[in-house]
């Protein structure tokens, strides 16, 4: 999603919150090379029968690495000195209007930085402590894509506004959290980022987030810790998140192939709208509300996945369907609350297990088809009742008379779009109101 900002709009901002700089010069740029990384994430084909496995393709995302170093910028108290081109001191707001990789550094209690150019921009964080007083620190108003680098070693820290300036055309708000982008959002690099947010998301993109490395905590004060509009996909990194809403959450798909995902939520931890994929990594969570949830359909085929809810369900997809949580592999030990929670949910449908270790606890489970794995499924079943329906006793359910649905022609859901990943595009899809 693409918006310019003009300079009238951006006063809101700047009043008030804003003197940056100082001096320092250090300088972590590891985007002058000119090789080109890959990292993969699954779009699943197939059947979602208890007789198929899944069978997965991949798609390939190319990570620029071929940047030009446009300008280091130093942040204190008193000020930002700029080092470059491409940026620009704009009544305090370090305002980028052109592409390429921009060293940030330094520590301020009053900055926001602005990104409108339709280039790519990278930001390499190289140890900045970076407050903001009246809206996101950093605000992707327009930009290709906008990664965000970790200069290894180093630690950062963001902390947005408790309010947020608003829109003098539109009365809208001004971002939607501390790193608030209108496009792509790309993490990596080896260092560790901080983040604090006191209004709404830690990070947010009205399209896509994808996180390749680096240790992110979040602490999450005002909604979400991770949102997303199209896409959350988690390839690598170390991620952890305290949350007063979900710890992460997309309004489409979601999809996990690598990286360690911890946090304790107040409401649901995982959540994808759509469709979540899990091909690896670690999860360990808890959550008050529903630990992992999707709107159609879950699917499991490695990781360890350890998933806690204290008010809800473990791992629930609202598809109604048969499979519409398919496991094929993995260990996975999910806890649910009592009745009428439980451990697995699917609805008045049944959760295929395919392969993997499975454990799930809890007041009321869906019935299990079970075509492989380890199964331990303890708590009533709900036998095809929909959820709190009458349980049959204890112990994996069968599937309900008459098996899958006259209308489901057994296939996968589809990833929108050709695959979650592909080469970076940008999107041309509605605004999203988050």
């Amino acid at each position: 999603m693409k918006r310019r900002i003009v300079m009238s709009i951006l006063s809101a901002m700047l009043i008030a919150s804003l003197v940056a700089c100082g001096s320092n010069n250090s300088s972590t740029d590891s985007a002058s090379e000119s090789t080109t990384e890959t990292t993969e994430a699954a779009q699943v084909e197939g059947v979602a029968s208890e007789s198929v496995e899944a069978s997965t393709e991949y798609n390939v995302l190319t990570i620029k690495t071929d940047w030009e170093e446009a300008a280091t910028i130093t942040f204190s108290e008193s000020g930002m000195t700029i080092d470059g081109t491409g940026a620009s001191d704009e009544d305090g707001v370090l305002y980028i209007t052109e592409g390429g990789a921009y060293t940030l550094t330094g520590t301020s209690s009053a900055c926001s930085i602005v990104i409108n150019t339709e280039d790519n921009v990278k930001l390499i964080l190289n140890g900045v402590d970076l407050t903001s007083t009246n809206g996101p620190v950093i605000y992707g108003a327009q930009v290709k894509n906008l990664y965000i680098e970790l200069a290894e070693g180093t630690e950062n820290t963001l902390t947005d506004s408790s309010e947020y300036a608003t829109d003098s055309e539109t009365g809208e708000e001004i971002g939607k959290g501390v790193i608030s982008c209108e496009d792509d959002i790309i993490v990596l690099g080896e260092g560790t980022l901080n983040i604090t947010a006191n209004h709404k998301h830690g990070i947010t993109s009205d399209d896509k987030i994808y996180i390749e490395a680096g240790t992110i905590n979040i602490t999450s004060n005002g909604t979400d810790g991770i949102n997303a509009n199209d896409l959350v996909c988690i390839d690598g990194g170390n991620i952890d998140i305290t949350s007063v809403s979900d710890l992460i959450e997309s309004e489409d798909m979601f999809v996990i192939t690598g990286g360690t995902i911890t946090g304790n939520s107040e409401d649901e931890g995982i959540e994808a709208k759509g469709n979540l994929y899990i091909n690896g990594g670690s999860i360990n969570i808890t959550a008050v509300d529903d630990g992992l949830n999707a709107g159609n359909y879950i699917e499991i085929n490695d990781g360890e996945v350890t998933v806690t809810s204290t008010n809800g369900d473990a791992i629930d997809s609202n598809g109604n369907y048969d499979g519409c949580i398919t496991i094929n592999g993995g260990t996975i030990n999910a806890t649910g609350a009592d009745v009428p929670e439980g451990g697995l949910d699917a609805d008045q449908a049944s959760v295929i297990i395919n392969g993997g270790t499975v454990t799930a606890s809890g007041g009321t489970n869906s019935p299990i088809t079970e075509n492989g794995g380890e199964v331990n499924i303890t708590g009533d079943t709900n036998a095809g009742m929909g959820q709190g329906g009458p349980g049959m006793g204890g112990g994996r359910g069968q599937m309900p008379e008459g098996e899958l649905p006259e209308d489901f022609d057994g296939t996968k859901p589809q990833m929108n779009g050709g695959g979650p990943r592909g080469q970076m595009q940008q999107d041309t899809s509605e605004e999203s109101t988050n």
